[in-house]
């Protein structure tokens, strides 16, 4: 009974953090669960997965009515991230993907301690390198009720690949790669770029917990339990989010960026 208490209470907090930074929260609550509860990583993958499904369409459908999420650039970023998802899983077998997942843990870890860092005054924290491909075109604008900006359509289709092949390559859920990625390297706010981070977790997760019922990846008790606690903490999450500023919403974002990265390094 105090192992399901602890699994639900870390299961809330893990939520709630995740849907004010666009994480959702599974590359934190999949190591936990197989090495503090000691549960098979396959079933600890079925069961977070499902449970991202109703946080973060609960998440979606709250930040869509404030108009804080940018389904377009959702959708060009979503569907390259599904064919490089297939192209990362097919290289396990011929890279040296420990090796290149640690390497890949500390960029991140740089990258998150580089958003800490990053003082209002400075501007938006988009990365120079970034900042080239962005010209590349065809460019187009996105107005949204939170922000404007441009983007170029194909750096967006592109590296949308390359985060799906990260996913694939290192087996890790894409939402902690696709926020960031949108504030670094788009020049998209914040309080954009995690409502819509969250709805591309809508579809993964959808087509991810089927995948995982049909291999009987889903240990019911636990599965159903996380879906409490996560649907708990996305409603608790998303009335936090009101009062976090941009400033402050990267800040976190840079926080969970290093929290992932020792998560993947664990």
């Amino acid at each position: 009974m105090l192992e399901y208490t602890c699994i639900f209470v870390i299961g809330f907090v893990i939520s709630a953090f995740g849907t004010v930074v666009g994480f959702g929260g599974g590359v934190f609550m999949v190591p936990i669960l197989t090495l503090v509860f000691h549960i098979p990583i396959q079933l600890a993958i079925g069961c977070v997965i499902v449970a991202l499904f109703p946080s973060a369409l609960i998440s979606t459908i709250h930040n869509a009515r404030l108009g804080s999420v940018d389904f377009v650039v959702g959708l060009m970023l979503e569907i390259p991230t599904v064919i490089g998802t297939v192209i990362g899983a097919r290289l396990t077998s011929a890279l040296p993907t420990t090796q290149l997942e640690i390497l890949f843990s500390v960029l991140i870890i740089g990258v998150g301690w580089t958003m800490l860092r990053k003082r209002p005054e400075s501007g938006p924290p988009q990365l120079s390198f970034f900042k080239k491909w962005n010209e590349l075109p065809p460019r187009f604008a996105r107005q949204t009720a939170t922000g404007s900006y441009r983007m170029s359509g194909l750096t967006v289709t592109l590296f949308g690949l390359v985060a799906g092949m990260i996913a694939g390559l290192f087996g890790i859920g894409g939402g902690f790669i696709k926020g960031p990625l949108m504030v670094l390297g788009f020049g998209i706010p914040a309080r954009i770029a995690a409502p819509t981070a969250l709805f591309m977790i809508v579809i993964t997760s959808t087509v991810g917990s089927i995948a995982h019922y049909l291999l009987g990846h889903i240990q019911w008790k636990i599965g159903l339990l996380l879906v409490s606690s996560f649907t708990l903490g996305a409603l608790y999450g998303n009335h936090r989010a009101r009062v976090v500023s941009e400033t402050s919403l990267v800040k976190f974002i840079g926080l969970g960026l290093m929290a992932a990265g020792f998560a993947m390094a664990v």
